[in-house]
């Protein structure tokens, strides 16, 4: 695992388009790939920043937004290693995980969760909410 601030390692929330996301409490609800592009389709926890920030629904603790957190362009992967953790909501849906550590440095991109593990390098990561 790398550490945030080592050898210029620096936190997702540097990154513009993550900058007011909760990865951490967010889940991952799939991963597409392609040949160039790898995106994760996820149920993003907003902070109280971000533009389209609402008060929790009852019963949640967070603000949560559906969106997709998109990779393109790679030029590099290090490692994609998928696991097969799943977990089901009490409403029956299927969420892997959550994005448990997300470190960048220039144009590589360092991911981890119950999910498996993402080593790339690529354009600066773009987010789209549905």
């Amino acid at each position: 695992m790398i550490f945030e601030g080592a050898h210029g390692w620096s936190n997702y929330s540097k990154i513009p388009a993550l900058e007011y996301l909760y990865l951490e409490d967010s889940y991952v609800l799939g991963i597409v790939s392609t040949d160039d592009t790898i995106e994760f389709k996820m149920e993003f926890v907003l902070i109280q920043d971000h533009p389209l920030y609402c008060d929790p629904q009852p019963g949640e603790q967070y603000c949560y937004k559906r969106g997709r957190l998109k990779f393109a362009n790679i030029q590099n992967v290090r490692e994609f290693l998928r696991t097969n953790s799943r977990a089901v909501d009490a409403t029956g849906e299927v969420d892997f995980g959550n994005i448990d550590s997300f470190v960048s440095q220039k144009q590589r991109y360092v991911l981890e969760g119950e999910w498996g593990k993402l080593d790339i390098e690529s354009d600066e990561p773009s987010v789209t909410y549905i």
